[in-house]
């Protein structure tokens, strides 16, 4: 099955994204790039690595509940939902990716926290 790109529209800017998972050693690793629309070139790289269940599956692919500190609520956190996307596209425009040089986020987590969600759950068996 061939994945397709996603849209996704931000502030009046168009986006295209593709998430895709692994599965290696009870691990889970997803991996989000957004790339502006029609432009494959210098993509927004996000790869999030955290436990995987053999029976639900990876938690932020089927939602999981978070604490986010700086909202100040609980969030059912899943990648499949556009805001999620949104939120990691605004991440990566604080970090200056406009599209024109790619920016990798290799330890997603670590910017999930920055984002004010409580990730030390998704830590626990990694």
């Amino acid at each position: 099955m061939k994945k397709k790109l996603r849209s996704i529209t931000r502030r009046g800017l168009e986006y295209s994204y593709i998430l895709g998972m692994r599965i290696h050693d009870k691990r889970s690793l997803l991996e989000l790039k957004v790339y502006h629309k029609n432009v494959k070139l210098h993509p927004l790289r996000i790869q999030i690595l955290t436990w995987d269940d053999p029976i639900a599956g990876c938690p932020l692919n089927t939602g999981y509940l978070l604490q986010n500190h700086k909202r100040g609520f609980d969030v059912v956190y899943n990648l499949n939902h556009p805001q999620r996307i949104r939120e990691w596209i605004e991440n990566g425009t604080a970090k200056g990716w406009d599209g024109t040089r790619t920016i990798e986020i290799i330890y997603g987590l670590d910017a999930m926290q920055e984002m004010g969600y409580d990730i030390t759950s998704l830590r626990t068996s990694i």
